[in-house]
């Protein structure tokens, strides 16, 4: 029997979660393992509490939703440092710069890659640039 890597488990969940999501034009799962590889947090796109469970705009960038690295990073119950971010989704630029800011996350790991088109007009790195010029290392699976 092959058992899956702690990275294919995180991913996993990461999609698990996403499935939450009400967003119908892209859903996103976050989730946070720390360095024991015990999952500490968990997140998904979705609206502020209490909010209606829906999209306000189809418009880039205006949906509404928080971001699931943003819920995943405001429900983690952080166990020291060193934690791994496994999302869905390459974190946008904000998202990057909150878990800079955690200074719990050493890692990101996730699938999709994630175009801000007002940021490529305007010659700005992506979250992953971001994250890495940060020194946290990032990487890009599947």
């Amino acid at each position: 029997m092959t058992r899956p890597s702690f990275d294919e488990l995180g991913l996993a969940t990461a999609r698990l979660w996403a499935t939450r999501s009400a967003d119908a034009k892209v859903q996103v799962g976050a989730c946070i393992l720390d360095r024991h590889h015990r999952v500490v947090g968990v997140g998904y796109n979705g609206r502020a509490a209490g909010e209606p469970n829906e999209r306000e705009s189809l418009e880039h960038g205006a949906s509404g939703f928080i971001h699931a690295e943003v819920n995943a990073l405001l429900a983690a119950h952080w166990n020291g440092e060193g934690h791994t971010l496994y999302v869905t989704h390459e974190p946008c630029s904000v998202c990057a710069r909150l878990i800079i800011n955690s200074r719990r996350v050493g890692r990101v790991v996730y699938r999709t890659p994630y175009h801000e088109e007002n940021r490529a007009a305007a010659g700005l790195p992506f979250g992953a640039d971001i994250l890495r010029s940060a020194g946290i290392e990032v990487e890009q699976v599947g």
